[in-house]
């Protein structure tokens, strides 16, 4: 898709389709209503009627017959004016192009000159809408391939607008949905095409292309570091699991000021406690946390902010097998802790807490962790929000700034010490699970006995990495759920 800022007035645009947008309740603007006078005043009737409400979400195709230089005009809702921001204008263009791609629109023009946000602000937020709402993941249809894929989108400014900071706006935008979509694209493969080597592989292709360093890390390596949590984990599979380590160096120091960890289980069956078969199929989403670090840590090298940050993403799979680990086991891990195994399919508590072992022995400043790790915070919040822990509220307040930035949904839940109590094992420093209450906050009290004293952030995507019908920008399938919150903290950060 390309997209362009342009500055034209809307009755001199050409395209298949020009679409105006109109506030719940308010009257049509006055480059509505000059095109309305050429329509017949059809829009004008329709809101005297209130059959043209202007809710979020609502749209209206006219044909114009050949009374204006697009084919057709398409009147988008954007809502209550009070209520509106970069996230309405995000999920309005993201229902707009995605309504608009399913009906075969090649070429589409947006105006966006009259809405009450600077030009940067437009065009970053309108590209990122037009970018994830059209998105569909179509590598494995066999036929109808490029039907509903809209070529062109042109976003129209009006006359004082400033033409090079929403072209800055337009490149920030663009770079941040296609981090999310490339996401989305990793999250939708199926497990078998993307098998741990298949992830570290795509790591190493997006650090050549990009200047980050890269290394990864194979079980032998593993092995030496005495990872027992990634080995252990990955026992009981055929793909060996990697470690993957992105490096971006913004700044002219050792230091690193932020370290992103991912959990990427490539596919998830529960292990030898093995997952009811309703739905399993969506398992291969289990590493929706390391591609979210991974594709941001693409286009954090992209935006160049002034900060050094580290991606750290452990893979693997999660099979039963004679060679799986067992509840009852004991594993020990990078940090030497003994974690006692009271059930296999709470898996990726263990490989990260090697990773986060790993982040804070390379002297990471600060934490974050992206993990689909418990159905218990899913059940909490469904897709609407995401769970977030913490050990330090100050910079738990940054990450939560950038999610509101970025157009996502953090909660807080509590870590009291009385879950401490939950994960404490008989034969060992700690058990893998707490029992069958308050699921997520003793998940994230096991990861919390792995990063030492260091400013920590745990966001628990369960809910939000995978969904089950489009709304907004969002769409079914992988959601690409964090991967603006990350760039956003990394340029926060730099600030």
């Amino acid at each position: 898709m390309e997209i362009k800022v342009i500055q034209q007035t809307p009755r001199s645009i050409t395209a298949d389709v020009l679409a105006m947008p109109v506030f719940e309740g308010q009257d049509l603007s006055f480059e509505l209503k000059e095109l309305d006078a050429k329509l017949g005043g059809s829009l004008a009737e329709m809101k005297d009627k209130t059959e043209l409400k202007g809710k979020t979400g609502e749209l209206y195709l006219i044909n114009t017959l050949g009374n204006l230089p697009v084919r057709y005009l398409a009147v988008f809702g954007l809502g209550k004016a009070d209520k509106f921001g970069p996230d309405e204008l995000r999920k309005s263009v993201g229902e707009l192009a995605r309504a608009l791609s399913k009906k075969a629109f090649k070429n589409i023009a947006i105006w966006l000159g009259e809405l009450p946000l600077a030009a940067d602000v437009l065009a970053e937020t309108a590209v990122g809408g037009a970018l994830m709402g059209s998105y569909r993941f179509r590598k494995y249809f066999t036929s109808g391939n490029e039907n509903g894929v809209i070529d062109e989108v042109k976003l129209a400014l009006g006359d004082n607008a400033d033409l090079s900071s929403a072209s800055q706006g337009l490149i920030r935008g663009q770079i941040v949905a296609e981090a999310v979509c490339s996401a989305r694209d990793l999250i939708n493969e199926p497990s078998s095409n993307m098998t741990p080597t298949d992830l570290a592989d795509f790591a190493q292709r997006l650090a050549e292309s990009t200047g980050l360093g890269c290394q990864i890390f194979n079980e032998s390596q593993l092995l030496e570091k005495g990872m027992g949590g990634v080995l252990g984990v990955g026992q009981g599979s055929c793909q060996a699991p990697k470690f993957i380590v992105l490096k971006y160096t913004g700044r002219d120091s050792d230091e690193i000021d932020l370290a992103y960890v991912g959990k990427a289980i490539t596919f998830d069956s529960g292990g030898i406690s093995l997952k009811p078969s309703d739905k399993m199929w969506e398992m291969k989403s289990d590493m929706s946390g390391g591609a979210a670090v991974i594709t941001s840590m693409g286009a954090i090298a992209k935006l160049k902010p002034a900060v050094n940050i580290m991606g750290i993403v452990p893979a693997t799979e999660n099979m039963p097998s004679g060679c799986a680990i067992k509840p009852g086991d004991v594993l020990r891990m990078a940090s030497g802790k003994t974690v006692e195994i009271h059930s296999t399919d709470a898996e990726g508590r263990l490989i990260l807490a090697d990773a986060l072992d790993y982040a804070c022995r390379q002297g990471a400043k600060q934490i974050v962790d992206i993990a689909t790790l418990t159905g218990a915070c899913s059940r909490v919040f469904g897709s609407a929000c995401s769970g977030g822990f913490t050990n330090n509220d100050d910079f738990y307040a940054k990450v939560v700034s950038a999610a509101k930035q970025a157009g996502e949904c953090i909660w807080q839940l509590p870590t009291f010490e009385e879950y401490r109590e939950m994960i404490k094992s008989d034969v060992a420093d700690i058990k893998n699970v707490g029992g069958a209450v308050a699921g997520a906050s003793t998940a994230a009290l096991f990861l919390e006995e792995f990063v030492q004293d260091t400013p920590w952030v745990h966001l628990d995507i369960a809910g939000t990495a995978y969904l089950d019908k489009d709304s907004g920008y969002r769409v079914k399938g992988g959601s690409g759920a964090s991967v603006a919150t990350l760039i956003r903290l990394a340029v926060n950060t730099a600030k």
